[in-house]
């Protein structure tokens, strides 16, 4: 009985130890009435610095904890809506780097850079949650009356710093290092000791707006239908997390470094649409799916039940009144006369 009680306290400490890894979503929808396609990408990563107990980042950072925020709204001509729209571009190309005639042009961006951190004594954990919304135009194509829409830059990657001046701070909203600086910036020491152990590694230079692992012709994801709203939805999710891990040796002693994610998409399109390849081909809804008619039809028929009752109820009731009009009394019986 102790022992079982002994697993279940350390089961208990593992588990409370182990750092939540949070989804990142990306959600477009397409309208074809405006040949619009709202993108809207939730970008979470956590990264997980590991020290020993004793050394100089478990005494800067054992205690520490820090939630900040920016936010900022920008138009096609500020240069990191730019640098999301070539990026967009890129993920715009097959893998011999041809690229579709189809040019994608983000009119506008609303940003929100959150990061989120807490230490003890031997972990540092960080939270980074950058969220995206644009309006991005150049993904559809009329051909012979047919409604195609190009989705190959879906499963985007933004390379290299993307720099926004939010809430009066120029701040760059991709790069892993970045935000391990920004958030140790009360920290001189930590944030100098980190960049010095790990700045030169690839973790450093990581990219957080990373969806490249969605990366698969739409006609691989789960598609669905709903005739209600009239909406066709496709979905991918990955299964399990993408991860990035480094060590560094320091004095004779370890530290290491990773970066998380779990990625999803979801891509919703007002109609009904079926992928080709990396593109979705709006169609005329099949009779069998078309809620508005069966809607019609069922009306139509409802009508016709409640009329052709009314008709029966009328007609039995016409029946019945005219058997009582008609109806003779019965015959009185006769009394034979006697023969004279």
């Amino acid at each position: 009985m102790n022992i079982r009680i002994l697993l279940v306290a350390v089961l208990s400490v593992f588990i409370a130890a182990t750092p939540v890894v949070y989804a990142s979503t990306l959600k477009v929808t397409l309208n074809p009435s405006t040949r619009t396609a709202d993108v809207v990408s939730t970008a979470v990563t956590t990264f997980v610095l590991t020290y020993p107990a004793g050394s100089g980042l478990s005494h800067y950072l054992g205690n520490y904890s820090s939630d900040v925020n920016w936010s900022g709204s920008f138009s096609a001509a500020n240069s990191g809506v730019q640098e999301f729209g070539d990026a967009l571009e890129q993920g715009n190309q097959d893998n011999q780097g041809n690229q579709d005639n189809q040019h994608l042009q983000v009119q506008n961006m609303n940003i929100t850079y959150e990061l989120s951190s807490k230490g003890n004594d031997t972990t540092f954990v960080l939270k980074k949650t950058t969220v995206i919304s644009a309006e991005v135009l150049g993904a559809f194509t009329l051909v012979n009356n047919t409604v195609r829409v190009n989705m190959r830059w879906v499963p985007f990657v933004v390379r290299g710093a993307m720099k926004f001046d939010l809430d009066g701070h120029e701040l760059d909203v991709n790069l892993a290092g970045s935000a391990m600086s920004y958030q140790l910036g009360e920290r001189p020491f930590a944030q100098a000791a980190i960049a010095s152990m790990f700045g030169s590694y690839p973790i450093w230079q990581a990219s957080t707006l990373n969806f490249s692992a969605l990366n698969s012709n739409l006609s691989t994801w789960t598609r669905s239908y709903n005739s209600i709203t009239n909406t066709t939805t496709y979905s991918k999710t990955i299964a399990g997390e993408s991860s990035l891990n480094v060590s560094a040796s320091y004095n004779g002693q370890t530290y290491t470094m990773s970066m998380r994610s779990d990625p999803s998409a979801q891509v919703v399109v007002k109609g009904y649409a079926v992928a080709s390849g990396n593109s979705l081909i709006v169609e005329r809804t099949p009779l069998l799916f078309n809620f508005v008619l069966w809607v019609g039809v069922g009306a139509f028929l409802a009508v016709a039940a409640v009329g052709t009752s009314l008709y029966l109820r009328r007609r039995t009731t016409q029946r019945a009144g005219g058997l009582q009009l008609g109806q003779s009394q019965p015959a009185l019986p006769t009394t034979p006369s006697a023969s004279p």
